[in-house]
């Protein structure tokens, strides 16, 4: 499959067209959320986005984000933290539901299913999940807790490629 670059836009797109029908009361994208996925795509190694709590960051980062760097292949090794375990495997849980259930993004993404019609999975903890592609990639999304250690995490031979800070 042929990369997409991420752009603000690619992924407000993906978001409308994708995500947008399983949120809860969903509204035109502000303009808020596309500064942070313009911040996110940008070539900025760190981006750093604070605003009060009911701007929904968690979704617009955490969920939407990082689906996007997944399916379109900018990232495969994801670490999800945030102020405890409990709460980044909330956050995995999440994404994990969005993947199970949203069959435009399994066909359109050529997401690998099991012999039950169901997402495959080639690991699938409450913490740690692989995911494989038809065409023979994969992609990793681990949950960590800010208490737990980072440092020296590795898939086979890749360290993690985004690490995404939540509530920390």
């Amino acid at each position: 499959m042929s990369k997409t670059k991420l752009t603000a836009e690619v992924v407000q797109g993906f978001v409308e067209s994708l995500l947008a029908k399983g949120f809860d009361e969903p509204v035109s994208t502000p303009l808020f959320h596309q500064e942070i996925w313009k911040l996110c795509c940008d070539k900025h190694r760190f981006v750093a986005i604070a605003a009060p709590r009911s701007f929904a960051k968690s979704t617009v980062v955490t969920h939407a984000y990082t689906l996007a760097c997944i399916l379109f292949r900018e990232r495969s090794f994801v670490v999800i933290c945030s102020d405890t375990e409990t709460q980044a495997v909330m956050f995995l849980g999440d994404i994990k539901r969005e993947l199970e259930t949203n069959e435009d993004l399994i066909n359109l993404f050529g997401l690998k299913k099991d012999s039950l019609g169901k997402l495959k999975y080639l690991k699938d903890t409450e913490s740690d999940i692989i995911v494989p592609f038809k065409d023979g990639g994969s992609f990793r999304i681990v949950a960590k807790g800010s208490e737990q250690k980072i440092r020296g995490l590795k898939w086979g031979s890749k360290r993690p490629d985004l690490i995404i800070c939540d509530d920390l």
